[in-house]
């Protein structure tokens, strides 16, 4: 049998037709700069509490959340700018991704590649930035890496502190993000100041007692000059059941190889509050590694207890995109508390609880 032969113009045409959809698919991107990025965690983290025992578990997230993102940028010209972020949480340990909430009332859906942690689109220029979806509301910046040691991963996080408890039949979803959010970004180049306003929606059916359910609005303003960086926030969701407020405000100062830094936090849900105070340094013992320490007070009135948390941790960096971490804690809580633990709570009044990381991240 003889083989299979294209006749000669067909030959001239399948690389003519190839290099056409080549070109067809690489020409919009030439618009374009997409960025993909991320962030892989896992460690082994163990706890204990009082009146609870012991656990062991390979644990993510105990120095920098996980996640896997692309971005990309438009210049338009005439100085403006199109924005698009995509951005899901993994989980390392067990290679699920994360939650989010659509209405920020309803219970965290999870499944998928659910881009839970960031999906925007913006548009940029002398103004600032305008950005559509969902979104980290304004109030939650002041408890990353920024203003905490710690951020809120790991034992070392105080968002056992910073964060609401809920009551008085409010679950409040917005302590972190809000969806259908319309964000405003403040231009990075007016003296100094920066910040964020944020209205959200909670798309709720009109009519009803729980139609503003969900709606949020937040801000935050900030100053950064030489080793001084400072900024307060605050953000209020509408429940049905009682308002969700979270005020917060931090400041750092580089002091030589210390950064030294001070946050206050107060939660209110309904009629209950909660208020947490930090002290803490990020301090550089040398070019790759970085000693943590953070100590917090909580005082609670109408809900859960008064409580202290203690860290300490270490990161010392491989590499540009690769550290290794250490962290140590204990949460003790006051009176006949039990609410709160670092992973794991006690069952004892008044119990403490405690634990460590043991890590590894990966950023690329």
């Amino acid at each position: 049998m003889r083989p299979f032969a294209l006749p000669a113009n067909a030959r001239r045409a399948v690389p003519q037709g190839l290099a056409a959809i080549a070109l067809a698919l690489v020409s919009p991107l030439a618009l374009s700069q997409v960025t993909v990025f991320g962030v892989l965690d896992a460690g082994l983290n163990r706890v204990s509490a009082d009146g609870s025992g012991s656990r062991m578990s390979l644990s993510p997230d105990g120095n920098t959340s996980g996640r896997l993102g692309f971005r990309g940028t438009e210049d338009m010209g005439g100085g403006l700018k199109a924005h698009f972020w995509l951005e899901l949480a993994v989980g390392v340990d067990d290679g699920t991704s994360g939650g989010t909430s659509t209405t920020n009332k309803d219970s965290l859906s999870t499944g998928g590649a659910t881009f839970g942690r960031r999906s925007t689109v913006a548009i940029e220029g002398s103004f600032g930035e305008l950005r559509l979806g969902r979104d980290y509301v304004p109030s939650f910046s002041n408890l990353t890496t920024a203003m905490h040691p710690f951020g809120t991963n790991g034992v070392g996080s105080s968002g056992h502190l910073f964060y609401q408890v809920n009551a008085g039949g409010t679950t409040a979803r917005t302590n972190v993000r809000a969806s259908n959010a319309l964000v405003y970004v403040l231009p990075s180049n007016k003296a100094g100041f920066y910040g964020s306003a944020m209205v959200a929606l909670g798309e709720q059916s009109s009519g009803a007692v729980t139609s503003d359910d969900g709606n949020h609005k937040g801000v935050r303003l900030g100053w950064r000059q030489g080793p001084l960086n400072m900024a307060a926030a605050t953000g209020t969701t509408t429940y049905a059941t009682g308002d969700y407020t979270q005020t917060n405000a931090g400041i750092n100062y580089q002091m030589g190889p210390a950064k030294l830094m001070l946050l206050w936090g107060e939660n209110k849900v309904g009629v209950t509050r909660t208020r947490a105070t930090m002290v803490g340094t990020q301090w550089d013992l040398s070019a790759k590694t970085e000693l943590r320490a953070a100590y917090t007070t909580l005082t609670a009135t109408g809900v859960a207890n008064d409580a202290t948390h203690l860290a300490l941790g270490v990161v010392h960096a491989l590499s540009k995109g690769t550290a290794l971490y250490a962290t140590w804690a204990r949460i003790d809580n006051e009176g006949t508390g039990v609410r709160f633990g670092v992973g794991l709570a006690p069952k004892t009044a008044g119990g403490a609880s405690s634990g460590f990381d043991l890590g590894i991240r990966h950023s690329f």
